[in-house]
C-alpha cells in the first residue's frame, strides 16, 4: 500500500540499523551534499567518442553534480570537456545538444572560443576594454578528461583527481575476466588478458 507524507516519513518499528530512513532519497540538502561530496569528485561517464568523432564535433552533457558541460574534439583529434558557460558574463555557451562547429560562439557579445578552449575572437575588444583585458586570459574552464575502456568519454570536475586507472581498478577484471586485450590497449593502458582459473 502507497503511503502518505506523514506515513512516509514515520520510522518503522526497528532498530535504526534495520532500515534506510526515507529522508536519504528525498531530502534536498542531502542530494545537494552528495552533489559536492560525491558526483563532483569522482569520475563519471559522459559519452563515447563515436559522439564527437570529427574535428570540431561537439556534444552537451549534464553533470549529475549539476554543472553543465560541453565535449568537443579538436583538430589534433583529443577530446576535451569545458564548461558550457561563457566566462564573460556567465550566459550558456551552446544550446544544441550536439554539432560541429570551429567556433563556440556566445549569442550575447560574441565571444568565441577555439576546440581548445582559447578565446578567439571579443567583439569590439580594442573598443569596448582597451587593455584591460586579454584574449589569452579568458579562456574556457576546462575539465579533467579521459577516453578509455571501450572508447568511453569521462570527466572529473575535481581537478585534483587521481587518473580514471586509479578510479577503476581492478573493477573490469573482475566484471568482465574475458575482456578483450585490444580493448585496453586503445585506453592507453598496458594490461595482460585475465585467465579464468578452474576450481
Amino acid at each position: 500500500m502507497s503511503r502518505n507524507s506523514k506515513q512516509w516519513t514515520q520510522k518503522p518499528n526497528l532498530p535504526s540499523t534495520h532500515y534506510a530512513d526515507p529522508k536519504i532519497y528525498s531530502d534536498p540538502a542531502i542530494f545537494e551534499e552528495e552533489k559536492e561530496k560525491i558526483f563532483k569528485k569522482v569520475w563519471m561517464l559522459a559519452a563515447h567518442e563515436s559522439e564527437v568523432a570529427n574535428p570540431h564535433d561537439f556534444r552537451t552533457y549534464e553533470h549529475p553534480g549539476g554543472t553543465r558541460l560541453v565535449i568537443m574534439r579538436g583538430e589534433d583529434m583529443k577530446i576535451r570537456t569545458f564548461y558550457n558557460i561563457c566566462p564573460h558574463r556567465g550566459n550558456l555557451l551552446v544550446y544544441e545538444p550536439s554539432g560541429n562547429a570551429k567556433k563556440l560562439v556566445c549569442i550575447f557579445h560574441q565571444w568565441a572560443f577555439d576546440a581548445k578552449g582559447d578565446c578567439v575572437d571579443i567583439p569590439r575588444g580594442k573598443a569596448g576594454y582597451q587593455d584591460r583585458i586579454c584574449e589569452s586570459d579568458v579562456g574556457l574552464r576546462e575539465v579533467k578528461t579521459e577516453v578509455g575502456y571501450g572508447g568511453f568519454v569521462w570527466v572529473n570536475l575535481d581537478d585534483s583527481c587521481a587518473p580514471l586507472s586509479a578510479h577503476i581498478g581492478s573493477a573490469l577484471d573482475y566484471m568482465m575476466p574475458d575482456w578483450r586485450p585490444n580493448l585496453w590497449r586503445c585506453c592507453g593502458i598496458t594490461r595482460p588478458r585475465c585467465v579464468r582459473t578452474s576450481s
